[in-house]
Order: C-alpha cells, then sequence, then structure tokens
C-alpha cells in the first residue's frame, strides 16, 4: 500500500476524510492511445501525490485510473481536492485536449478500517459513490464533509440534495463545489431573479405610467414575500431536519443499550481497569490517549489477557477514538464568529461556554472577543462529556452509529451518565435557536 504521509497503522479503525478519484472516459482513452494515456496518468499521479502531502495526507493506493487518499481533517481534504482540480483546469486552459486528463473527486467523512492490503468501511465506498455524481473535472462532498468545511474554507457549492446511491442504505446528501469560490459558504439552490428597481417620483405621470408603476410594485412585494416564503419554508425544513436527527438519535441510544446484566458485566470490568491504570499510574485514561489505552487492553501481560474482559476492554477504548475523531472533525465546521455553545452537564446552574477547533484540530475557547487555545488533556471528563453531547446535539444529521456507541462507551469509562441523559433529553433551548 502507498504512502506519502503518516496514516492509521494496520488494524486500525479510524474516523478519516477519504478521498476518491477518477479519470472521466479512461478505458476510452486507453482504447484510443494507451501509450498517452498511461504517460498522463503517471504525471497526473505524480502532482496529486505531492499536493496530498502538502495537505497532510496520505495515498493508501491506487484504483487503477484513481487514487484513494485519507485525511484526518475533513478541511485539509477538500482544499487538496479543489488544488487538484484547479491544476488540472489550469492544464487544460493552457495544454491541447489531447495532453491532459479530466478527473472527478468524491470527498465523504467516515468509519474506516485499515489492514495491511486495504482500506474497508462506509466512508470509503460512500466517497467512491460521491466521485461518481460529480461532474467531469468537478468535485462532490457529502453532507458530513460540508458541515465541517462551510466556515473553515471559502467554498462556492450547488446543493444537490439527497442522492439514493448504490449499495448505500440511506439517500446522502450532496453538495457539488464550483471551482472558483468568491464567497465564503454560499449555496446556490435555485437562481432568483432580482427584484427590478422602482423608477423614481415624477410629476404629471400618464394614466399608462401610474399602471405600469402600480404593476411593477405589485410584482416587486410578490417578489418580496416569496422570499419571505421561502426563507420560512428553509427554516421549516432545516428545523424538521433537526428533529428527525433528534428523534433518529434517541431511537438509536435506546437499541444500543445493553441489557442490565451485560451492562453490569461491562461496568465491573471497566473498574477493575481503571483500578490497574491508577495501580501503574498511568495517565492515559485521563489525558484521553486511547492509542496508549488500545495497547494496555492488547498487552499479553495484563491480567485479562485472552479473557472475555480483554475485548470488552479493546471493544470500548476504540469506541471511545472513534467518538473523540468525530467530535474533533465536527468541531472544525464552527468558528470564532459562530462556535459550538456548550452547557456543562451537571450543577444547580450549569454554565456555558463556546469552543472551536481549527485545522489543526485544537481545541480554541471564545470569551467575548477574544480567543484561547485549550489542551484536551486538561479537560475533565464531565466538560469532554459536555463538548461531546452538544456537538452531536448539533449535528444536522444523525452521527454514525459508531459515534453513538462511542457515547455509551466513554459514558460507562468515566463515569458520566449525564452524558446519556443529555443526549436522550435532545437539543437545548438557546436564545436565537
Amino acid at each position: 500500500m502507498e504512502t506519502t504521509a503518516p496514516r492509521p497503522g494496520p488494524g486500525q479503525r479510524s474516523l478519516a476524510a477519504i478521498v476518491f478519484t477518477d479519470v472521466v472516459s479512461f478505458s476510452a482513452l486507453m482504447q484510443n492511445d494507451e501509450e498517452t494515456t498511461l504517460r498522463l496518468l503517471h504525471r497526473d499521479f505524480a502532482a496529486m501525490r505531492q499536493i496530498c502531502a502538502e495537505h497532510q495526507g496520505s495515498v493508501l493506493k491506487t484504483t487503477g485510473d484513481g487514487l484513494l487518499l485519507y485525511f484526518s481533517s475533513a478541511v485539509q481534504a477538500v482544499a487538496c481536492a479543489l488544488a487538484m482540480q484547479r491544476l488540472f483546469a489550469e492544464q487544460a486552459r493552457s495544454q491541447p485536449a489531447k495532453e491532459t486528463l479530466t478527473h472527478r473527486v468524491g470527498i465523504h467523512l467516515g468509519d474506516v478500517f485499515v489492514n495491511d492490503q486495504d482500506v474497508m468501511g462506509d466512508g470509503v465506498n460512500i466517497a467512491a459513490r460521491l466521485q461518481a455524481e460529480a461532474q467531469p473535472g468537478g468535485i462532490c462532498i457529502s453532507q458530513t464533509v460540508y458541515d465541517v468545511v462551510k466556515n473553515k474554507l471559502a467554498l462556492h457549492v450547488t446543493r444537490l440534495g439527497p442522492r439514493e446511491l448504490k449499495n448505500i442504505s440511506q439517500a446522502i446528501p450532496i453538495y457539488r463545489l464550483l471551482l472558483e469560490a468568491s464567497v465564503m459558504g454560499s449555496i446556490i439552490d435555485e437562481p432568483l431573479a432580482d427584484p427590478a428597481p422602482l423608477p423614481p417620483p415624477a410629476r404629471g405621470l400618464s394614466r399608462a405610467q401610474r399602471t405600469a408603476g402600480a404593476i411593477l410594485l405589485a410584482v416587486v412585494l410578490i417578489g418580496l414575500l416569496g422570499l419571505v416564503v421561502r426563507a420560512n419554508l428553509r427554516a421549516k425544513r432545516e428545523t424538521a431536519k433537526a428533529e428527525a436527527a433528534q428523534a433518529a438519535l434517541a431511537a438509536a441510544l435506546v437499541e444500543e443499550t445493553p441489557d442490565p446484566g451485560n451492562r453490569d458485566r461491562i461496568a465491573r470490568t471497566l473498574a477493575a481497569w481503571r483500578e490497574e491504570l491508577r495501580d501503574k499510574r498511568s495517565r492515559a485514561a485521563e489525558e484521553y490517549k486511547f492509542g496508549e489505552l488500545a495497547q494496555s487492553a492488547r498487552d499479553p501481560r495484563s491480567p485479562v489477557a485472552g479473557k472475555p474482559e480483554a475485548r470488552i476492554r479493546l471493544q470500548v477504548v476504540l469506541r471511545m477514538q472513534t467518538l473523540f475523531g468525530w467530535t474533533t472533525n465536527a468541531l472544525q465546521g464552527y468558528g470564532r464568529e459562530r462556535p459550538l455553545v456548550v452547557r456543562e452537564l451537571s450543577g444547580t446552574a450549569p454554565k456555558e461556554f463556546r469552543i472551536f477547533a481549527g485545522a489543526d484540530r485544537r481545541l480554541y475557547y471564545a470569551e467575548g472577543g477574544a480567543v484561547r487555545q485549550r489542551n484536551w488533556a486538561d479537560l475533565r471528563p464531565p466538560v469532554m462529556a459536555a463538548i461531546m453531547a452538544a456537538a452531536m446535539q448539533d449535528a444536522q444529521a444523525m452521527p454514525p452509529r459508531d459515534v453513538v456507541l462511542g457515547a455509551q462507551a466513554f459514558a460507562n469509562f468515566y463515569a458520566v451518565p449525564e452524558l446519556m441523559e443529555a443526549l436522550r433529553k435532545g437539543r437545548p433551548k438557546r436564545p436565537g435557536k
């Protein structure tokens, strides 16, 4: 398997931004001139690998006429795809048509599993389907990716709406990126005609002029009314979508809740593990070093090595790792001007604070007009749980099943039942929401 930058090790599950590329009409090009097509493909692959590395990504493998790329940041993935397509568009303008190839790109943020030969998971499958939906020379991204990057990159996009994708059980909302971005996060649904300006008042208007003016005024008023109705309908759709997502999340929580006997067994296993970590004076749990915890769960010298308890430990830590990865990616969809509002989960008068994550995945607190960086390792589990709950509740679409299971694992491991209670209650009411 190829690589141009650090990527997950074999056997690891990770939340990742997956980028799929392919060449338009590759089979026909090969049939027409195989030698030239392969030469151009080799040239473009070299450029794509370099751009991928510049955006802290990894080339996981080639797919014949395309590449499969991995990014820990959705922002970097989209920026990389835009850089690639702009390079190829410039080549098309400056070189003869026979010296250029046209590529399509699809991007999705999801859970993947890496082994020695391949990378698998819904995140990979959906990215591949999105690539097929892209126009020649274009980029398609999922709703999950758009939610993360819309406040981080200057984007000009067209909303294509939910699409039924082959072998994907649920319809995936899709956005098409336009290469020339002139505004931040603008969305094109349908073209709206600008209302015609009213003529200046004049004396002695004829009857025909007064009639024309009245008609023009009526047209303008109808247009303004249409805009208001359109805005209200959009707000209702967003509200309905949020309510549906919350209902789906609540249903998933009920569905995934273990039976009491198994729940008690998990609680005993995790309590014993925390005690074992304290005896070893390990800070891995307090500092959220899930990779180190996974090594501990796999340690053949562990008192529970080879027992069912070892499998429980590993499953819990991998689920927490997935939840943490999803949370840091989700927080990149917020910024200084629009941070995520987090409400503490306990206390007689729970406090609110505002946060977001940068492209570097570091955490930032927004307080008044100031922004200060905080270390994830400095957060106590109840605060971390409050952040995770807020991110899951504010997500437009229901978080993936592995993220829901990660929340349950975090609540069990760190003894923070308030996390699950908050998710069951639903979205808190906030001013302006």
